[in-house]
């Protein structure tokens, strides 16, 4: 767990904690002291007195981290993290974490720990995630190296705001732009997280490979969650529904290679193609999608071996088996390449628009949805209208494809809960 600053207070209770200690450090609180103190205070209390890591920006003064959230600076970072040093709010700490940590991937670790914190209104204090970055760029990176990065734990390697501005100047506003729109509606109506007990109205786009064509994803605080918990979350104090696209990525390849599936009729799970003549596997649907995720993620149709971290398949032969069923499946798995046409690149840059154009047609039904890569997040009660405005984009979309010889209509998955899910069929 690190510090960033996201937060601000969401009930009375953590305002008046946020007024408190900016009046025991000695600061006039503005909008700048209310992120930071507002953030140190809510990974203080999701921590619950366990070490976190709080990057300093000693080790190298290029690096400005920080000055990538909206409405704060390194220096304002620093000088507040000085201030709760000196009045002993903080401290170093040796008790560091067993497991691998989430970390930003540039900084050397900073463990602390928090004290002097009234535990009794602490705990009591709601606070919102509503102030990530709008937009970040990774550096060009291989492949390995970005599985490399993934087993550490560590995020790619970022091209600073400036550079980004410059390089993509009209590009780099209009990806901002759904993001500041997104952001503005879901402050009216924010995500609550009744597990960490924290809400969520602020949402960043990660695009790859030193391109702000490829990739460009959302995430926020919510996306760190599986199904079997976020099933629990809530938007204006109602339960949610969660509209999951069936192998959208596949469909998206279909269309862009202009080369169909060998799938005739309706089908409420693409996967099942290849799933239905492997019986005798164990968790065969998970290995199917792991091989296709595996194929797309590299860009390597013939692809021969499983990752060395690949925790769901480690057989070669039964890889390679599974792996010549699926490009007999789906073709358009042929024209994978290292270049554009794979994951990080091509497919979920259209995968991200596709999501992209979703939230903003609902927004302007008013419906209230917050995305989880291929699927969305709605009030129950919206799911009808989520799952027509998903079919609709998509079909809109991927009409500028010129892709005559396909012509699909997406299937999808409304989750209720772990145990209710409703299958929407899909066709060719």
């Amino acid at each position: 767990m690190y510090f960033k600053p996201s937060y601000l207070p969401h009930n009375e209770t953590a305002n008046v904690l946020v007024k408190a200690l900016a009046a025991e450090l000695g600061l006039s609180l503005n909008k700048k002291y209310e992120i930071i103190l507002a953030s140190f205070l809510a990974i203080a209390k999701k921590v619950n007195g366990q070490t976190f890591d709080w990057w300093t920006n000693d080790n190298n003064k290029k690096l400005k981290l920080w000055n990538i959230f909206p409405h704060v600076t390194n220096q304002y970072v620093s000088e507040v993290y000085n201030l709760l040093k000196v009045h002993e709010y903080i401290s170093p700490s040796t008790d560091f974490p067993n497991q691998i940590t989430e970390r930003m991937g540039v900084e050397e670790t900073n463990w602390i720990k928090a004290q002097r914190l009234p535990k009794y209104f602490l705990e009591r204090s709601i606070f919102v995630e509503s102030n990530l970055p709008y937009v970040l760029v990774n550096k060009h990176e291989s492949y390995e190296n970005k599985r490399t990065s993934l087993n550490q734990d560590l995020t790619s390697p970022k091209l600073g705001t400036k550079q980004i501005k410059k390089n993509f100047g009209r590009d780099y506003t209009l990806a901002c732009s759904p993001i500041v729109e997104m952001n503005t509606y879901w402050a009216k109506h924010p995500l609550y997280n009744p597990i960490d007990d924290e809400f969520y109205s602020s949402a960043i786009r990660i695009f790859h490979n030193g391109s702000i064509k490829s990739g460009g994803r959302w995430y926020g605080g919510w996306t760190d969650f599986e199904f079997d918990q976020s099933h629990r979350f809530e938007i204006d104090n109602q339960p949610v529904v969660h509209v999951d696209v069936n192998a959208m990525v596949l469909c998206l390849l279909s269309y862009l290679t202009g080369k169909p599936m060998n799938m005739i009729g309706v089908w409420w799970d693409i996967y099942n193609r290849v799933v239905c003549q492997i019986p005798n596997v164990t968790n065969s649907r998970k290995k199917v999608k792991e091989v296709i995720r595996e194929l797309t993620g590299s860009g390597n149709p013939n692809k021969s071996k499983p990752s060395p971290d690949n925790e769901i398949i480690d057989d070669q032969k039964e890889f390679i088996h599974i792996r010549d069923l699926c490009i007999d499946a789906y073709p358009a798995l042929k024209f994978l390449d290292k270049e554009q046409l794979n994951f990080t690149n091509d497919l979920s840059f259209h995968e991200a628009n596709v999501l992209t154009e979703t939230l903003l047609s609902l927004k302007k039904m008013g419906i209230v949805a917050y995305p989880v890569h291929d699927c969305i997040i709605v009030r129950m009660g919206d799911e009808f209208d989520a799952m027509e405005t998903f079919k609709r984009v998509f079909r809109n979309y991927v009409s500028s494809f010129e892709s005559p010889n396909v012509d699909l209509d997406l299937a999808l998955t409304v989750k209720f809960d772990p145990s209710n899910k409703v299958g929407i069929q899909g066709s060719f």
